[in-house]
């Protein structure tokens, strides 16, 4: 009996760990991860070339971006997000909302958009001024709710990927592939964390989180808002 009672108590021991484990943000978000790389595929030389999980720095931060596809079309720098539940949110929105059990939950979280797009920065001040397309995919395909330019559900990411002009030719790839390669540096979950944290600081003390520059008070259609004094080169924007 003893040991039926231990062999019970080790198995819900296990099940408890495994559902934490399951459940939990940085799981949960590679599993979604895992679903866009079965997506995109593998580098296929001279036709389509694919990294996953890309560091790499600006002005001493880390920038990590879930994946990069290179082919005929451009460079499509991929954002990809694994939330359940109805997503609200619309392009200008510094936060959007994550609404779950009938609506009795919700959720903030920062606009991928926002996000994405200094990761696009990050990857232009490396390849230059070949063409770069901003992509936020949602695993679960929740997006009707969302008001934002190239957010996507996972069920047209294919799709996206192959449809267009051609605007790159095979040197072109080779080279973007190469150098954003080249540009890679490893670094740990904690530096990754710390260097967010870091971002996040330099914003409240109006110092742009992408390239450096100061955040200056401006005028525009929406009210006033903070913009990089590096404008156009750098767009980064802070609402008030």
């Amino acid at each position: 009996m003893p040991a039926l009672i231990i062999t019970f108590i080790v198995l819900l021991i296990i099940v408890v760990v495994l559902k934490k484990y399951f459940n939990s943000p940085e799981t949960i978000g590679k599993m979604g991860e895992f679903e866009v790389k079965s997506v995109i595929g593998k580098t296929i030389e001279n036709k389509k070339y694919v990294i996953n999980d890309l560091t790499v720095l600006n002005n001493e931060m880390t920038c990590q971006i879930d994946h990069i596809v290179i082919n005929r079309r451009g460079i499509f720098v991929i954002e990809t997000k694994n939330y359940t539940g109805r997503i609200y949110g619309s392009e200008n929105q510094r936060e959007w909302t994550q609404v779950l059990a009938y609506g009795k939950k919700k959720y903030k979280f920062y606009n991928p958009v926002k996000q994405n797009a200094t990761h696009v920065y990050n990857v232009s001040r490396i390849v230059g001024n070949l063409p770069i397309y901003s992509l936020v995919v949602f695993v679960q395909n929740n997006t009707h709710h969302i008001e934002a330019d190239n957010v996507i559900p996972l069920n047209k990411l294919r799709m996206v990927l192959r449809n267009g002009d051609d605007v790159l030719n095979q040197e072109q790839m080779k080279f973007a592939y190469q150098t954003l390669l080249a540009n890679k540096v490893e670094k740990t979950v904690k530096e990754h964390i710390e260097n967010i944290q870091e971002q996040q600081r330099n914003i409240k003390n109006c110092i742009c989180p992408r390239c450096g520059g100061n955040l200056t008070l401006k005028k525009g259609k929406y009210g006033e808002f903070y913009g990089c004094s590096n404008y156009p080169k750098c767009k980064f924007t802070k609402k008030i």
